[in-house]
């Protein structure tokens, strides 16, 4: 895996989270993840990461480290 940072925040379009029902997102909402992906996950360095991939450009590019953490 090539290192590849991570520059935009946006869901994708077959996110589980899209998929939730009113229930589910209240719960969500009311737990940890949502303060942990409001407060940690935007001061994830990524680039601090990129010692742990290829340097070669033509592998595939990595998962973001916060899809790692989280």
């Amino acid at each position: 895996m090539s290192f590849h940072l991570n520059n935009a925040q946006q869901m994708a379009i077959n996110d589980s989270l899209l998929s939730l029902t009113e229930r589910e997102i209240k719960h969500l909402k009311g737990s940890w993840a949502e303060t942990f992906s409001k407060k940690i996950f935007p001061f994830i360095k990524e680039d601090r990461f990129s010692i742990l991939y290829s340097d070669n450009p033509a592998s595939r590019p990595n998962n973001p480290i916060n899809v790692y953490f989280g």
